[in-house]
């Protein structure tokens, strides 16, 4: 429920949608729709508030490695809050793929506040703000951390098993076709990093679960040290920076 009447009475933003399950295939495969693939662009290359969503295919045994994303508000202070996300990359042979034919070499889950058209996303707006569970391709994701907000990717390798990758893309698959429309933002309890921090713990044993309210595990530019300390990254040094293209002119 959102207590700014305002606010509410908005249409939602055309650049989320929420995610559906289309069931599985005979073979395993994940059926998703709202599935983000890509942004509208203008023609001098920047983008509109508008995202390109179709079904996907996914294969959770596919994937290759996961990766915590943050990105850093580079335009505040020490880049605070910043915001997290899972990046999963996908084994050349099992790309992420539409019934079109388009695929991706992988795919993101990036959970977020739910905003109206043309509103900018705000961890401390007035009022009780929605979450949503937003999936969509690798590429798509570069798009919107470089184009629409125009800040980089700090990618850092978790260091999980084979199986602990399968069950942890497995889970956010199924978290993320859930209805969350009920589900309200909280800065610690219900937010891009604590769900994230959740569905971690729940494929790694106790000794590497993440407490809650551990130190540096809200708020997102600094949790690397974190996941570092419960051995869930060989490093607090990203293993990618993918940085944001140049401002359009």
């Amino acid at each position: 429920m959102i207590l700014n009447n305002s606010y509410s009475n908005k249409p939602w933003s055309a650049i989320q949608k929420e995610s559906t399950s289309l069931g599985k295939t005979q073979d395993g495969h994940y059926h998703v729709d709202g599935f983000r693939w890509d942004i509208v662009n203008n023609q001098d290359g920047s983008a509109q508030e508008l995202g390109v969503f179709r079904d996907a295919y996914i294969k959770p045994e596919g994937v290759k490695d996961v990766f915590l994303a943050i990105k850093p508000f580079t335009d505040k202070p020490g880049g605070y809050p910043g915001h997290a996300q899972l990046h999963f990359e996908m084994q050349p042979d099992s790309p992420v793929v539409d019934s079109l034919g388009n695929q991706d070499h992988g795919l993101v889950l990036s959970v977020e506040v739910h905003f109206k058209q043309g509103e900018l996303w705000d961890p401390i707006g007035e009022g009780e703000q929605p979450i949503l569970y937003q999936l969509g391709s690798w590429t798509d994701s570069l798009e919107k951390a470089g184009v629409v907000h125009h800040y980089p990717l700090h990618l850092y390798k978790l260091d999980l098993s084979q199986q602990q990758k399968v069950d942890l893309l497995r889970e956010r698959l199924e978290a993320a076709t859930l209805d969350h429309t009920q589900d309200i933002y909280h800065p610690t309890e219900n937010s891009c990093l604590s769900t994230l921090i959740d569905a971690v713990n729940k494929v790694t044993p106790d000794s590497q679960n993440i407490p809650h309210g551990a130190p540096n595990s809200t708020i997102p530019v600094w949790c690397p040290k974190t996941f570092k300390k419960y051995r869930l990254i060989g490093s607090t040094t990203p293993d990618q920076v993918i940085p944001a293209p140049p401002p359009i002119s």
